[in-house]
């Protein structure tokens, strides 16, 4: 080999060398979110159940219902957002796997976008934030209702982390060939540099909280392009974020 391919293929090496180091180091980095990530889910829920056994343990009248209730729906929340980190997580690895398969069906956006706000009012509140809703009477188009709710359910609880207590607007529009989502915050913003960033796997914008793995808002584009569709932020610094998620009614599907 003479000297100038030989320095080319070391090159080459090097560079590849360094993408190995890259990637493992994001993935260490992911193993350690995750372990740490969980480990917070988890250890309150255990202290709870603790808590609420030692309680019956020790009581020698019945415990009172509205008090035992309150407990046990405080508890039914910490393990519902252990599920959905876990599936979340389980959802990555399907799709890094490849093993993503969509099934369309008619489904009801407005309808959709109500259930999954709802859900949401116990974790607003907690926030000091408010949910407003507008959306038509009906919206149907064909797509993956999984797909879809995992669109929402990203957007709304990510408006609600970075919302800095602010009302939060969800909304929904559409005509004969296309829907559109848009969810609003007035929190802190997204920096120019960070807008498309954020949508990589593993990714996190620079002023917002390290906690989470970055893989939310991946989730969501990488569901826009499976449904034919796309995601976009409109943000400013310290003056709220626009996520506005466009998908055609008829289910045109990307591989």
């Amino acid at each position: 080999m003479d000297p100038e391919a030989a320095s080319q293929a070391l090159r080459e090496a090097e560079h590849r060398i360094a993408d190995l180091q890259r990637h493992l180091a994001v993935q260490e980095e992911f193993a350690s979110t995750l372990a740490h990530e969980l480990r917070n889910l988890l250890a309150p829920i255990v202290m709870q159940a603790e808590y609420l056994a030692d309680a019956a343990r020790q009581a020698k009248d019945p415990l009172p219902g509205a008090w035992l209730n309150a407990r046990l729906d405080g508890l039914c929340v910490r393990m519902r957002k252990f599920v959905a980190t876990f599936d979340l997580i389980m959802e990555a690895s399907r799709r890094t796997a490849g093993h993503i398969e969509l099934r369309l069906e008619d489904v009801d956006l407005s309808a959709l976008v109500r259930e999954i706000t709802a859900g949401f009012e116990r974790e607003a509140t907690s926030a000091r934030s408010t949910l407003l809703v507008e959306a038509p009477p009906q919206l149907v188009g064909s797509w993956d209702r999984l797909r879809l709710e995992q669109i929402c359910t990203n957007l709304i609880s990510n408006a609600i982390r970075y919302g800095h207590a602010q009302p939060i607007a969800v909304s929904v529009s559409g005509d004969d060939e296309w829907a559109t989502l848009r969810v609003q915050d007035h929190g802190m913003g997204i920096s120019e540099a960070d807008q498309q960033r954020i949508f990589e796997r593993f990714e996190r914008g620079r002023q917002r909280h390290p906690g989470g793995f970055g893989i939310g808002l991946w989730i969501v584009r990488e569901n826009c392009r499976l449904l034919g569709g796309e995601v976009a932020v409109h943000s400013r610094l310290a003056e709220g974020s626009t996520f506005s998620v466009r998908l055609p009614r008829r289910g045109r599907s990307h591989d």
